[in-house]
Order: C-alpha cells, then structure tokens, then sequence
C-alpha cells in the first residue's frame, strides 16, 4: 500500500541518516590543524509519485581538522577536512612524479644527441617509464570526477596500458618497454592507452580551470603518440616535440601548487549527495 512505502523510505532515511558517517569520516591526519568541532548539511531527494524525503546528514568530527572552509555547496555547507587535504597533496605529488619521470626520461634519451654520449641503459628509461605509469596511477586514484562512469573510464585505460606495457616488456624483442615502443611503434596499441588516459586527464584539468599548459599538453600529447604510431613526423621535430612536452609538463604539475585546495576536490556536497543516492538505491533494492 501507499503508506508502506512511504514508511519504508522513511526507515531507509532514518538508516541512512545514522551511518552517514561511516562514509564521511577517514582517518585523521595534519594535526597541526584547528579541530572542526561540527557541521551539518542537509540534503534532500525527490522520488517519483511525489515523494519529498529530506534528509539530515550530522557529522560529528571532533577527529578531524579543518583546513578551508566553509564553502557553500549545490547541497549544502562543506569544509575541506586533512583528509582531503592528504588526497590533494597527494594527487598533486604524483603528478610531479610523472612529470620529473617524463622529463629525466626525455633527458636521458636525447642527451647522446648533445653531448656525443654513449645511448642511456634500456633499463634506466624502463625504470622512468615504471615510475611514470606508477605516478600517474595514484593521480588517476585521487582525482575528483564527478562523472563516475568517466572516472572508472580512465583507470581502466590506465589499467589496459599497463598491463599492455608488461605484454611488451616481456615479449618484445629487447625486452625493453621504451625501446620496444620506440623502435616498433605498433606495439603502443598495447601500452599507449596509457596515454590516452592522459590525455583524458589533461581535457579534465583545461575544462575545470582554463590553463593554457592543460590545453598545450591536451593538444601536444596525441599529436607525439600519434604521430609516431603513424610514422608521420620528421625525427627532428618528434624530438622537439618530447622536450617541449615534457618541459610544459613538469611546469603543469607544479602550478597546482599554487591553487587552494579546494580547487582540485570541486563542490564536496556533491560528491557526498552522490554517494547518498548510491546508498539508498542500494537499500531499495
């Protein structure tokens, strides 16, 4: 009847309410940071048939420690806590990781063309290129995306490259992922989704905060990969194109140092709105 299933939202409700926290709260970290002693927000839903369920979601965070705050929110007050913090940092640490490897890589294989050198260990431009797809891996980890689908979309293209490089690395024929690759450009079908999914993180960087060193790495970095895959751009500038790639990059990652952090987290009442509406679609089920 209509009024059981009213009373059977308002259970999930009242449930929901109650363990609100368990998805709100992470362990507590920055200790130098003043506690937040509280905040409440509220959020509310619409179902069909003209069902209004609100929702008041306490979080008790005598644990934890405000860095910004407050900011006002699609669904209401949010803070960022030490915890995002830690996952800013951290989201921007590894894209410093990928770009020093990205640039000590480009280095060490041009650098034979500057100083008459002898050619650099496959194993020293194997090892950037491990901790390239590491770095970038803990970036695709941390960042916040809305779109969940394309979130997922990216790690599985991280993920199919990764696992690409490994089928290289072991059945190419140096048994070397960055010679392999370079020598026998067929072989980035395998190991050059990896970039693809770079490419997606850079449109999402340029779409959110309009940096002209998003854009130039959004454009440069398929005009590279591809380019090479087709066997269309003069050695030259294929070479200039690495070095400037990897300059721009390095100075990409470092001027996300210089935004708040709120920056990179977006509007957190949406993503804890999202997160409600997960739960009690799984509770409806």
């Amino acid at each position: 009847t209509p009024s059981m299933a009213q009373a059977a939202r308002l259970a999930i409700a009242a449930a929901l309410c109650s363990v609100a926290d368990s998805f709100m709260l992470t362990p507590p970290a920055l200790r130098a940071i003043q506690p937040l002693t509280s905040k409440v927000s509220s959020v509310t839903r619409t179902r069909p048939g003209n069902f209004f369920q609100p929702c008041m979601i306490a979080s008790r965070d005598s644990d934890r420690r405000v860095v910004e705050g407050p900011f006002e929110g699609q669904f209401g007050t949010w803070f960022v806590d030490q915890d995002d913090a830690i996952e800013v940092l951290t989201y921007r640490m590894s894209l410093v990781g990928a770009a020093l490897s990205a640039v000590v890589g480009v280095g060490m294989a041009l650098m034979p063309n500057v100083v008459q050198s002898q050619p650099p260990p496959t194993a020293a431009l194997d090892a950037m290129a491990v901790l390239f797809l590491a770095s970038f891996g803990v970036s695709l980890k941390t960042i916040h995306i809305y779109m969940k689908p394309m979130h997922n979309m990216l790690k599985a293209l991280w993920a199919g490259g990764a696992l690409g490089s490994l089928a290289v690395f072991l059945a190419g024929p140096n048994h070397s992922l960055v010679r392999d690759c370079f020598e026998h450009s067929e072989f980035l079908l395998a190991s050059g989704w990896t970039f693809v999914a770079l490419t997606g993180l850079f449109f999402k960087e340029f779409a959110c905060f309009q940096r002209w060193e998003a854009s130039a790495l959004f454009a440069s970095l398929p005009i590279l990969t591809g380019g090479h895959f087709l066997h269309i751009l003069p050695e030259d500038v294929e070479k200039g194109l690495a070095v400037i790639f990897a300059t721009v990059f390095v100075f990409f990652a470092a001027r996300k140092f210089d935004q708040p952090l709120k920056a990179d987290i977006g509007d957190k009442s949406i993503f804890e709105y999202l997160a409600l509406q997960e739960k009690i679609e799984k509770l409806e089920k």
